[in-house]
């Protein structure tokens, strides 16, 4: 069909949350649900703090499209996305530049099997951080439809065909949806889950955590959050260093206090004076004795209830 299966809606937005793409390809655009989507919880997302960001001119995410079936696209394609190339994904995808996330939204099952096969190798190639696949884990029957000989389902796909890909995550959906991430070497593991509701005690400690920040920080002052990117989408501060993090994308905790060290110095010599650990991650400084140790000797701890904040000496 022209549209897609709902169900893995929640699951694709939050792996979008984490991956914070700077550029996206939709492969097989069909009624465009998933540009809408991508463009929502991308740029109209961020006009919470930056309000220019809802207006067309001002959007910062590069989102582009391949589209086989011409007669699908409509203004509505052509406002919400950069650029649709039309014609045979396998064809066009070799031409063009790389992307931070390609998306495959039931669109593998068009394919025969050696061919879906290629597709995930290309899309791979040209995905700077993840691939991601939706598919139907059963056998739909699915003949042409809308005059579009494109939308017969050639092959059925099962987790295994995805494991053979290195850094390969596989999950089903709703029971009858396959969801396929397909990372890049270093990139860190992903949740392939809907984002969890936070509880009554946790949602206290974001507001007072906010309110705090909020009073203590100008928002125009480069800072680093120790936050596990739980916070940082929801303060107004314009350059918040995620920790640890890569082009302002979070990576996830360091692997070790040499890491972490390292990489506070780096920031340090790029002119970040504080760095502040919310009430949920206090347990670093326990867990990272080396870097509490180097906190201690070159950054001073201020009063900052409920965070533990440190500010260059």
């Amino acid at each position: 069909m022209p549209s897609s299966r709902p169900d893995p809606i929640p699951v694709v937005i939050h792996l979008l949350s984490q991956l914070r793409p700077r550029s996206i390809l939709d492969v097989g655009v069909g009624f465009g649900k998933w540009g809408h989507l991508f463009r929502e919880y991308t740029d109209i997302k961020e006009a919470e703090t930056d309000p220019r960001r809802y207006q067309r001119e001002h959007w910062q995410v590069r989102i582009d499209g391949i589209e086989g079936h011409a007669a699908y696209l409509t203004d509505l394609h052509r406002f919400l996305y950069n650029e649709i190339h039309l014609g045979d994904a396998l064809t066009v995808l070799p031409k063009l530049d790389r992307y931070d996330l390609v998306f495959l939204g039931d669109i593998i099952e068009h394919f025969e099997k050696a061919q879906g096969r290629q597709l995930l190798e290309q899309a791979l190639a040209h995905a700077n951080q993840a691939v991601v696949v939706t598919t139907p884990k059963y056998e739909t029957a699915q003949e042409n439809l809308c005059q579009n000989e494109l939308e017969r389902h050639r092959s059925l796909w099962a987790p295994r065909d995805f494991q053979k890909f290195p850094n390969a995550q596989v999950r089903t959906i709703a029971g009858d949806t396959l969801l396929g991430v397909l990372r890049q070497s270093g990139q860190r593991e992903l949740l392939l889950t809907a984002p969890r509701r936070p509880g009554p005690r946790q949602q206290r400690e974001w507001r007072e955590a906010r309110a705090a920040l909020l009073k203590l920080i100008p928002l125009d002052e480069p800072f680093v959050l120790v936050d596990e990117e739980q916070m940082r989408a929801l303060l107004p501060h314009r350059c918040i260093h995620p920790f640890i993090g890569k082009q302002g994308v979070y990576w996830g905790p360091p692997a070790s206090d040499e890491q972490a060290v390292a990489e506070l110095a780096r920031l340090q010599a790029q002119g970040v004076k504080r760095i502040v650990f919310i009430p949920a991650t206090h347990w670093w400084l326990g867990h990272y004795a080396g870097l509490r140790q180097y906190l201690e000797q070159h950054w001073v701890q201020m009063p900052a209830a409920p965070l533990m904040m440190y500010q260059l000496r």
